[in-house]
């Protein structure tokens, strides 16, 4: 009964989602309220009422990170949109890259993971979701096409939840990045088939199936390879820029044709600032420590900081002005996109907090803690398969392979040990899974939705991500055998 009642928060939020159709804000609304009243009455999951409101408070500071993310992504979108940049881009796109489905998979394949490797926080998201409705996408396709390019999230935000999690192990960093691309394999390439799905285009063709093998394959190959011999920082942003420059060098080999240049340059110009600063305050030592530092708000109760400056959310605020400037933006149209962008950006901020907070008053009251020790009682000597629905859990939760590593790393090596089981495995099974499930997690899907004008309407989203979720936790398990 504890065990059901643990569950009783993410049960009903879910349902509420799927069955229900009721939107994210509401649904993360609901979990929060029961995961609260478990913790208040349940002498299982007894928490004062103190530590409730402790435990919300940490849920909405988290969130305050998430919300400036989504702030300079969704303003970042209307000013590419209103100025004309994202039809342009998507033009550009299709003359460099005429083969449509050659076209999706570099998108998401390539350009996706290129800046959610380089940022995180489902930047990626942000960046296709545009590029693929300028493209003539609806914007339901577009979204689930930019959700499953949350493929390679172990090495997202330079792999900062990769490294959280070897630390927390106290495990080599390369070893477990290098177990995990093997694990993830499996994921990447059912994320290039579901990318074709969702573009529509068969999966008859040959070449479209040697296409989405290929582009896997090569994608793989790049995150081991700049793992193994670079860094499991930079893996993903070498694989990710590897992946689109191999699509561009076909296409051009192919049909030697290149996109029209003309205004080219100032639609990108945003984009281009915006991966440029993110790159240097990420990459170059002496930068990243000036704006870490740089108008730096913390609270010490709360195990709280936030850079204003380093944070992708003030680099993205700054191409979103950059767009403005450059695209010539009038004054009345600028006053009507930053309403629109603020009203959007609520919606999401509020439905990212429900779900975060919940999650919080979960863990803060044992509930999370319980759901996982129950399964690993029942597994038993198959708890290495049930390793990846742990990690899963925490990464559903929290839309974070680093979240779902900070809450479960531990546990799962502690069991790894007594078990007698591979820890680096262990290690990398659950940063992997965790990081997999993000792209159906309710911060996932409400971002995704943000930026594609379906707010209110994350149910659309939620069914196919989860199934492509799920089907990639299975995927995992053979592998696990395996290995």
């Amino acid at each position: 009964m504890s065990t059901l009642l643990a569950a009783t928060p993410l049960i009903l939020a879910t349902l509420a989602i799927l069955l229900a159709r009721q939107s994210a804000m509401r649904a993360g609304g609901l979990g929060l309220a029961a995961a609260s009243l478990i913790a208040a009455i349940s002498p299982h999951f007894a928490l004062p009422w103190d530590g409730i409101l402790a435990a919300i408070i940490d849920g909405l500071l988290t969130t305050a990170t998430v919300a400036y993310v989504l702030l300079g992504g969704v303003t970042l979108y209307w000013v590419l949109r209103t100025g004309g940049a994202l039809e342009r881009l998507g033009k550009a796109a299709a003359e460099a890259i005429p083969d449509p489905a050659q076209r999706v998979l570099v998108l998401v394949l390539g350009v996706s993971v290129f800046f959610e490797s380089a940022t995180g926080f489902g930047v990626g998201i942000i960046v296709t979701v545009p590029l693929l409705i300028a493209l003539g996408y609806s914007p339901v396709r577009a979204a689930l096409m930019a959700l499953v390019g949350q493929c390679a999230v172990p090495w997202g935000a330079l792999a900062i939840g990769t490294v959280l999690g070897a630390d927390l192990s106290d495990l080599s960093v390369s070893e477990t990045a290098l177990e995990a691309v093997w694990l993830c394999l499996p994921f990447i390439l059912l994320c290039a088939f579901a990318t074709l799905h969702f573009a529509e285009e068969s999966l008859g063709p040959p070449a479209h199936l040697i296409a989405a093998a290929g582009y896997s394959a090569l994608l793989a190959a790049l995150l081991w390879a700049g793992s193994a011999w670079v860094s499991v920082e930079l893996a993903g942003c070498i694989a990710g820029l590897g992946v689109t420059l191999a699509g561009l060098l076909i296409a051009r080999l192919r049909t030697g044709t290149r996109a029209d240049s003309d205004g080219l340059a100032t639609a990108a110009l945003p984009l281009f600032v915006l991966m440029g600063t993110l790159s240097l305050t990420r990459l170059v030592p002496e930068i990243e420590r000036w704006t870490s530092n740089t108008l730096l708000l913390e609270i010490p109760s709360h195990h709280f900081s936030l850079s204003l400056v380093h944070h992708p959310g003030f680099w993205m605020l700054l191409a979103a002005a950059t767009g403005i400037a450059c695209l010539r933006i009038p004054a009345n149209e600028v006053r009507i996109l930053l309403p629109n962008a603020l009203r959007q950006w609520m919606t999401a901020s509020l439905s990212v907090a429900g779900f975060i907070c919940f999650g919080h008053v979960m863990l803060h009251a044992g509930m999370t803690d319980n759901l996982a020790e129950t399964v690993a009682a029942g597994a038993g000597a198959a708890y290495l398969f049930a390793v990846p629905g742990v990690g899963a859990l925490g990464g559903f939760l929290t839309a974070s392979n680093a979240g779902s590593n900070a809450i479960f790393m531990a546990f799962q090596s502690t069991v790894a040990t007594r078990l007698g089981l591979d820890p680096v495995l262990v290690a990398a099974a659950q940063n992997a899974a965790g990081a997999n499930i993000t792209l159906a997690s309710p911060g996932r899907i409400v971002l995704a939705a943000a930026v594609s004008g379906l707010s209110g309407e994350e149910t659309r989203l939620m069914r196919p991500a989860l199934a492509i979720g799920v089907a990639g936790l299975l995927l995992m398990l053979p592998m696990l055998a395996l290995l």
